[in-house]
């Protein structure tokens, strides 16, 4: 039987976790899917340099990381975290990375409990938060290419289902009140799309155009004040309206 593969409902339950022990045993199984054996989050408030910046972190970090995983000083001088906080670009690393960055004493801590190559994106939440995704393993990444795109790809999508449902696990329940309130037109669309259909899928459905529905779309997202139509699915799928 071969290795499985990343799907939409996994993302959707990924997003969907109704506690931390779900959603962190879900996000294992979907960086596994990936091709990665560990995965680490962290929802910051804040920036990395504050000295009042508040850090939760989450995934399956070997035991014996736990403490430098967690020394803000190492994250500080840590070249992929600085690269993320400074870029809006995944970050692909390698032992590379931390000696251009004169920073390989770093690398050499982290490679022997699995972190010697890996894959990390930070997206942005409203009110200065950040949420930074990361897969790591021993196993090299393949060559710049298809394959390597794809695994950044899954990740990006990944981290976007995530990031809702961090939010929502350490904020104040979200209720249908909450939201703005959307057109029947604009619920429609989200509803299809919920079920994993391209907007041109969508736009036969409903029968409209493929570009209606992206406006339909694009609606909804400003509305809900989100970036991508996942994480508008799974704010409305979190608050009982979908």
């Amino acid at each position: 039987m071969g290795k499985p593969e990343m799907n939409y409902q996994q993302l959707i339950d990924v997003g969907l976790s109704d506690d931390f022990e779900s959603f962190e045993r879900r996000l294992v199984a979907t960086a596994d899917a990936l091709g990665f054996p560990i995965i680490s989050g962290v929802l910051m408030r804040g920036r990395l340099q504050d000295a009042d910046v508040q850090i939760t972190s989450l995934g399956n970090t070997p035991e014996g990381y736990l403490a430098v995983a967690k020394d803000l000083g190492e994250a500080r001088r840590d070249p992929v975290m600085a690269k993320l906080m400074s870029h809006a670009v995944p970050v692909v690393y390698d032992q590379k990375t931390y000696v251009a960055a004169d920073a390989g004493d770093i690398w050499e801590a982290q490679a022997p409990y699995g972190y010697k190559t890996g894959i990390a994106v930070k997206l942005h939440l409203p009110g200065d938060k950040h949420f930074l995704l990361g897969v790591d393993r021993d196993e090299a990444l393949p060559e710049p290419g298809m394959q390597l795109m794809q695994m950044v790809a899954g990740l990006q999508l990944l981290a976007a289902h995530a990031l809702t449902a961090a939010d929502r696990l350490l904020g104040a329940k979200l209720n249908k009140g909450d939201l703005p309130k959307l057109t029947r037109r604009e619920l429609d669309v989200l509803s299809w799309t919920a079920q994993g259909k391209t907007a041109w899928e969508v736009s036969v459905i409903l029968g409209m155009s493929e570009k209606t529905v992206n406006f339909h779309l694009g609606n909804v997202m400003r509305k809900l004040g989100v970036t991508s139509k996942h994480q508008a699915v799974l704010k409305c799928v979190a608050a009982g309206i979908l």
